[in-house]
């Protein structure tokens, strides 16, 4: 989901789904430090630890030598996805934010090594990834991250977005954060994803994983381009299916995904493929992996490894939020028991959390003493539910949808981090 700059009045929802099937292993990964801390409901497979057992699907893990080079038996800095409940973070716009809650002031891109805040860094110790959808404008038409050779380059001024992917995975070697992105729409599904996967390959630590995810709620007709683009291509291809977009991000998942393979190795625990649905219910997901059931559209039978989707409990007052928290486990559990378990597949969160920007005064609920609780409840739901990690709360920072409003805030200025931060301590 992409949401508007708080300064705006905008109502919205979204919730969506990401598919990853096969476990990665992650021989010791203990949801300690570096972990992804998250918000999205997401519904699925695997077992979770400290809640209940999942309906269905397998925790991911073993993995084989990639034909890009890479092991897949070496030791992964974070928690295999579906392994258990864990959490990770979306980024808010630059444009929004300002680069100041990211950047220290008066970086030289052309010769800093290392750009970054430090209290960005330790705000970022909890977590176990970093989504990058706003950073390379998912949802935005034309987008300049989707021409390989025009892109944003490292060496340029990093004040708007979209951000450099060399950045982007800079950041997460640092923090030891795995590293999700979301693949331009408009970006050519050759090339650009040739580039892009060795471009990972090259840079990412090798302990850390990459989640590669075709466009962002493409399900999602009222909130970018992807939508009627996908509709479009699969009409001019010929894809079969009632529903076009859904074929059409099944088409273009799959063979992104084959990208990524060709450089990191079938089979790769490294390499997470991330197909994603609604929260709401489990009709796109179910039309989407009819699609890549279909050999016209994946003649391969290219799987992903992971499904899925954004929980976010919404309301006008802290009361109205807290209530809602509860509804979600419907959602949750039909994208597991009617999707996800019919491949395996665990259930995880590309987004969610908290979602009060229909209020007016969205930012001061946002820190009101209650988030905490509210915080703490909406986990535990999570968790008894059945989805599994990663989870990727939106966002880390931002006024009304930040744990913290600005980077660095101390706990008792950011009640959802700190009832984020006091959850995952009781659920090691």
């Amino acid at each position: 989901m992409h949401r508007g700059k708080v300064t705006t009045s905008a109502v919205h929802f979204l919730f969506a789904a990401a598919l990853l099937t096969a476990s990665l292993a992650c021989s010791n990964c203990n949801g300690g430090g570096n972990q992804g801390t998250g918000g999205a409901s997401g519904t699925g497979g695997a077992t979770s630890t400290g809640g209940a057992t999942s309906t269905g699907g397998a925790t991911l893990s073993g993995g084989t030598m990639g034909s890009g080079g890479s092991t897949g038996g070496g030791t992964m800095a974070n928690p295999a996805p579906g392994s258990k409940l864990f959490l990770g973070v979306n980024f808010w716009r630059i444009d929004w934010m300002g680069s100041d809650q990211f950047f220290k002031a008066g970086v030289n891109f052309a010769t800093e090594t290392n750009p970054w805040r430090d209290d960005l860094i330790a705000d970022l110790a909890p977590f176990h990834a970093i989504r990058y959808m706003d950073w390379n404008l998912a949802n935005v038409s034309p987008n300049p991250q989707a021409n390989w050779d025009t892109r944003p380059k490292k060496t340029d001024n990093q004040n708007k977005d979209p951000i450099a992917y060399e950045w982007q995975i800079d950041l997460c070697n640092r923090a030891k954060t795995d590293c999700w992105f979301t693949y331009p729409s408009e970006a050519n599904l050759d090339t650009y994803a040739t580039n892009l996967a060795q471009l990972c390959y090259n840079q990412l630590d090798p302990s850390l994983r990459v989640y590669v995810e075709w466009s962002n709620e493409v399900w999602n007709s009222g909130l970018g381009p992807q939508h009627n683009y996908a509709a479009q291509q699969a009409q001019s291809l010929g894809l079969p299916g009632s529903n076009a977009w859904a074929a059409y991000q099944a088409y273009a998942s799959v063979r992104v995904f084959e990208k990524f393979e060709a450089a990191f190795g079938k089979g790769n625990p490294r390499l997470v493929k991330v197909i994603s649905g609604q929260q709401a219910w489990e009709g796109p997901c179910v039309d989407i992996m009819a699609a890549v059931h279909n050999a016209k559209v994946n003649p391969n039978g290219t799987m992903p490894d992971v499904i899925a989707v954004a929980p976010y409990f919404s309301g006008n007052s802290i009361s109205a939020a807290q209530a809602a928290i509860s509804g979600l486990t419907v959602g949750i559990q039909a994208n597991i028991t009617k999707c996800a378990n019919a491949d395996h597949l665990p259930v995880i969160g590309y987004e969610g959390g908290a979602d009060l920007y229909g209020s007016a005064n969205c930012g001061a609920l946002s820190i009101s003493a209650p988030m905490h609780d509210a915080y703490t409840s909406f986990l535990d739901m999570l968790n008894t539910s059945g989805m599994t990690g990663p989870f990727m709360h939106y966002t880390l920072n931002g006024n009304c949808w930040g744990l913290k409003q600005n980077t660095g805030d101390t706990l008792d200025k950011a009640p959802k981090y700190k009832g984020v931060t006091d959850w995952l301590a009781a659920h090691p």
